[in-house]
């Protein structure tokens, strides 16, 4: 199992603005030799502005598709750059209705980043019906990872997320499936036993962890079996919960929006 198609957006930057977007993404298609379509157009107009003075967003968008170009040329890439031709639609439908017809979208969070990038994230992850790749910008995939952590629950959203990191999962050396055991009811056959024993069948190497939550959130006590674990992505399904139910329960997939991952993180909704 591989990945065919990625798809990521790039800001129209250049020097390391540029490098930041485009360094996982390039990296996977070259992994996996997968065909990348390279969306580029500003999400975050100040900011964008900001890194191109004296130039407008259009010219800017020019510079770094032409810069984009000549390195997957350099590098024999198969890709596909191209701009946001309407603006009658925002920019998480435009990333959304071209990762429908891809494998995967891989999209680089930064730090400082603003309501744009929200509203991409958001829609690649629950409008696509395609896994999401979620990278910290200052924590680059330069390969794909060797040690890797699926947040299982056995819900639907965690099954799918499992899929579609298939391509990692089978490549890894090594995959940890957490369950914070004191978080949810699984009934009999879904434990994350019987998924290492499928995962094995796949031919990946894995094995089971249940984990307390303890008195902070669910994220927190995965993302400390993570960092034991040493590992370099995390894989876990997304849920849209009403915010009352937020408010009093928590929510995993809402920490890692509003915090941004703290690893690179494959989510499915």
């Amino acid at each position: 199992m591989s990945f065919t198609t990625l798809v990521c957006q790039v800001e129209p930057a250049q020097g390391a603005a540029l490098d930041a977007s485009v360094r996982t993404p390039l990296a996977l298609a070259e992994a996996f030799g997968a065909h990348l379509t390279a969306l580029v157009f500003p999400i975050e107009t100040e900011q964008s502005a900001a890194t191109t003075p004296g130039a407008d967003l259009a010219t800017a968008e020019e510079q770094a598709a032409r810069l984009l170009r000549a390195t997957v040329e350099r590098r024999a890439i198969s890709c596909d750059i191209r701009s946001r031709s309407s603006f009658a639609y925002g920019v998480g439908d435009v990333f959304a209705d071209h990762l429908r017809v891809s494998d995967l979208g891989v999209v680089v969070v930064r730090a400082d980043r603003g309501m744009g990038q929200r509203l991409l994230l958001g829609a690649a992850i629950f409008d696509s019906g395609r896994p999401v790749l979620a990278v910290p910008e200052d924590q680059p995939l330069q390969a794909p990872p060797s040690r890797v952590v699926i947040a299982w629950d056995a819900t639907p959203a965690s099954v799918r997320a499992v899929q579609g990191a298939m391509p990692f999962i089978q490549r890894a050396e090594e995959t940890l499936i957490v369950t914070v055991a004191d978080d949810k009811e699984l009934r009999a056959g879904q434990s994350g036993i019987e998924l290492a024993r499928l995962l094995a069948r796949h031919g990946a190497t894995a094995r089971f962890s249940a984990q307390r939550r303890g008195p902070g959130a669910v994220l927190d006590a995965i993302m400390g079996a993570a960092q034991d674990a040493q590992a370099e992505m995390l894989v876990m399904g997304a849920m849209r919960h009403a915010p009352l139910r937020n408010i009093v329960f928590g929510s995993a997939t809402q920490d890692l929006l509003d915090r941004g991952p703290r690893l690179p993180t494959l989510l499915a909704a």
